[in-house]
C-alpha cells in the first residue's frame, strides 16, 4: 500500500511539473500562477502547494536535474569532444528529451529568470554553450551562434505553430543551425533538410 501511494504521489507532482512549465512557457512565467496550474489540472490549489511551496520552488527542484548534463556538455566542447556538429546533436537530444521542456521554459522566459538563482545557472551554462559553438567572437559570430540555439529551442517548444513531426521539426532545426555556424552538413530522409555530420569527431 504505500508504494502505491508514493507512486500517486510522484504522479501527481510530475503532472503539476509538467504543467506549469507548459504555462510557463505559452503563456510566460510572470502570468502564471500555481494557482492557475491547480485550474488547469483540476485539483486543489491547497494539492499543489503540498508539492511546491512556489513556482521558484518548482523550478528549482526542476533545474536541478538537468543543469548536470548541460554543464557535461559544456565541459566536453572546451576539450573539443564532441565536435560542434556533435553538441548541436547532444543540445537537440536534450531538448527533445525529458527535460528539454526546462530549457525551453528558460529560455522563452530568460528575463524572468534571471531572479533564480538554479534558473540562472543554467541559463549561463547555455550562454557558454552559445559562445563555444560560435563560429567567432565578434558580433556575427556571437549573433548565429545564438540564433543557431534558439533554432534548437524553437523546434523543440513550439511544435504547434511549426508544424510537421517531431523528427522533421529537429533534422530542420540542425539544417539551419549548421549553416549559421558553417557546419557541413548531409543530406538526411527528410526531403532536401541536410543535418550535421553524425558522431562526435574533433574539429
Amino acid at each position: 500500500m504505500p508504494q502505491r501511494v508514493d507512486g500517486r504521489r510522484t504522479d501527481t507532482r510530475e503532472r503539476i511539473r509538467v504543467t506549469a512549465l507548459e504555462m510557463f512557457t505559452t503563456q510566460g512565467y510572470e502570468l502564471t500562477t500555481l494557482a492557475q496550474v491547480a485550474d488547469r489540472l483540476g485539483i486543489t490549489r491547497p494539492a499543489v502547494y503540498h508539492h511546491f511551496r512556489s513556482k521558484e520552488d518548482l523550478l528549482t527542484n526542476s533545474y536541478d536535474r538537468l543543469l548536470p548534463a548541460l554543464e557535461e556538455l559544456v565541459a566536453s566542447l572546451r576539450t573539443a569532444t564532441p565536435s560542434r556538429a556533435g553538441a548541436l546533436r547532444e543540445l537537440s537530444a536534450l531538448l527533445h528529451g525529458e527535460d528539454g521542456p526546462l530549457l525551453v521554459c528558460a529560455r522563452v522566459n530568460e528575463h524572468a529568470m534571471r531572479g533564480i538563482p538554479a534558473a540562472s545557472a543554467l541559463l549561463n551554462r547555455l550562454e557558454d554553450l552559445t559562445r563555444l559553438l560560435a563560429a567567432g567572437t565578434d558580433v556575427d559570430g556571437l549573433m548565429r551562434g545564438r540564433l543557431a540555439v534558439n533554432a534548437l529551442v524553437m523546434a523543440a517548444g513550439r511544435g504547434d505553430q511549426l508544424g510537421g513531426t517531431t523528427d522533421q521539426r529537429s533534422a530542420t532545426a540542425l539544417t539551419i543551425a549548421s549553416e549559421l555556424l558553417g557546419i557541413p552538413a548531409t543530406p538526411n530522409t527528410y526531403g532536401d533538410h541536410r543535418v550535421p555530420e553524425p558522431g562526435f569527431e574533433r574539429r
